[in-house]
């Protein structure tokens, strides 16, 4: 399923980064298109519970003074990472737009 084009909405696919994206905003993409794989969504949710667990606003000023954690991202968009997201009109649409740097095939079914 090496074409992009012939990717059917609402089918799983396999991606896999294969070259080093060489600009930001093709980094942020694939980053967010790999956000969506399942083992990641529970990943960021786990990190999202721990930061709302440790979040400890103080009085400072008369105001709220916050100490948020900082959110740590599990998928950076370097080479060599993979996922198996599910091909939306979204997802297929950032995938035309980062074509040369990813690879993508039919995710197995089991």
């Amino acid at each position: 399923m090496g074409d992009i084009a012939n990717i059917k909405p609402g089918s799983k696919v396999s991606v896999k980064v294969v070259n080093i994206p060489t600009n930001a905003a093709a980094r942020k993409t694939i980053a967010r298109i790999l956000s969506k794989d399942k083992a990641v969504h529970a990943e960021n949710i786990k990190q999202s519970r721990i930061r709302r667990k440790n979040y400890s606003p103080a009085m400072r000023g008369g105001r709220l003074y916050s100490g948020r954690v900082v959110k740590q991202h599990p998928v950076k968009g370097e080479r060599g990472e993979s996922g198996v997201v599910l091909a939306t009109m979204d997802v297929i649409r950032d995938l035309q737009s980062v074509r040369r740097f990813v690879e993508v095939g039919s995710a197995r079914q089991n």
